[in-house]
């Protein structure tokens, strides 16, 4: 256990948790959450880290009240600060037409995000270990995900400023530790809901991955691991493919130039569609999927200009002369505007 402590502070370290930094940790009640506000609250000292802890409270479940006192009395014993905060996921999975967990998930980090600014925390931890990547990938397989995104969600997100420094150990591990510990934690009843995909894929379909390879958690931090090789290298061939044509920005969208496209095999332009998709991403959100991803590419290698494509978030791309433009959804043609891959003339609604 000391060693996975240490190991876990050389993480922190690694990604950029300096000495002296305020740290705020997600903290739910849970086994995983509860284990990483013990460690922490042992390594702070070492590193002079400040944690703080947040618990969102979502409303959904009459024993949330209760998990929520257990993580006060946690934090009392240790002596950390403990912030508290409401979303009305009901309420507003019913406004935007989202499912409960969808819901929860954003409000959950919006309202975490306020705390970090407000408490002048550097980074937000979460509990997020090996087996909740095992479903990651899974789920990321059935979206239709491409590669190098296939292996999982990232341990260090600087952007969001988000950390998951449990990515690679064990949620029975952590369990067996609270256990040895005679720390008691929550068990949150939604995670046995079989409504949720995720909660499928953790009852049904993990266990028989696992008999058929018993370590295959092990085969998934591997594969995590290869991926972010993979997505450096990306980052870099990108990098430099458009400081020699680079793309055109506006403040409403993106333009890909043919003589950037034309330089380039499918594996580059794909992942240039995706980097453009993300960057306007962070403004209006939403994710792009592969099938579409390469129904665009195969529209622009057959010459199909005047033709636009569809993406979650509101966003658009639109075929038009050998270039691609991606754009919110308001984007039209200067002579007709197009839908899901074929061309509306002009005046057709």
């Amino acid at each position: 256990m000391a060693r996975e402590c240490l190991r876990l502070e050389r993480t922190l370290l690694h990604y950029g948790a300096s000495r002296g930094q305020s740290l705020l940790l997600a903290v739910s009640g849970g086994a995983d959450s509860t284990a990483l506000t013990i460690i922490l609250a042992l390594l702070a000292p070492r590193q002079d880290w400040r944690p703080h802890v947040c618990t969102v409270h979502h409303g959904l479940r009459p024993e949330a009240d209760a998990e929520c006192a257990q993580v006060r009395h946690l934090c009392a014993a240790l002596r950390l600060p403990h912030h508290v905060r409401h979303a009305p996921v009901r309420d507003m999975a019913r406004e935007a037409g989202t499912g409960l967990e969808e819901t929860a998930r954003k409000a959950r980090y919006v309202l975490l995000e306020e705390v970090r600014q407000q408490t002048g925390c550097h980074w937000l931890l979460t509990g997020h270990q090996r087996e909740d990547l095992c479903e990651d990938q899974l789920m990321r397989l059935l979206r239709g995900t491409g590669w190098p995104a296939l292996g999982g969600m990232s341990a260090c997100d600087p952007e969001r400023r988000l950390l998951r420094p449990f990515l690679h150990l064990s949620g029975k591990t952590l369990r067996q530790w609270l256990t040895d510990w005679g720390i008691p934690w929550s068990e949150d009843s939604s995670n046995n809901d079989p409504a949720f995909l995720r909660n499928r894929l953790r009852h049904s379909v993990l266990p028989l991955l696992e008999a058929e390879n018993p370590a295959y958690g092990e085969s998934v931090s591997r594969l995590w691991q290869l991926a972010q090789l993979d997505a450096g290298y990306w980052e870099s061939t990108l990098d430099s493919a458009l400081a020699l044509t680079p793309w055109q920005q506006t403040e409403n969208g993106i333009t890909l130039p043919r003589a950037l496209l034309r330089a380039h095999p499918p594996a580059v332009r794909l992942r240039l569609y995706l980097r453009a998709l993300r960057r306007l991403n962070r403004r209006y959100g939403g994710q792009a999927r592969a099938e579409r991803l390469l129904a665009l590419d195969d529209a622009w290698q057959n010459g199909r200009g005047n033709t636009r494509f569809q993406f979650p978030g509101g966003l658009v791309a639109v075929l038009r002369s050998g270039a691609v433009t991606f754009g919110i959804e308001s984007f039209a043609f200067e002579k007709g505007k197009t839908r899901g891959g074929s061309t509306i003339p002009p005046g057709r609604k």
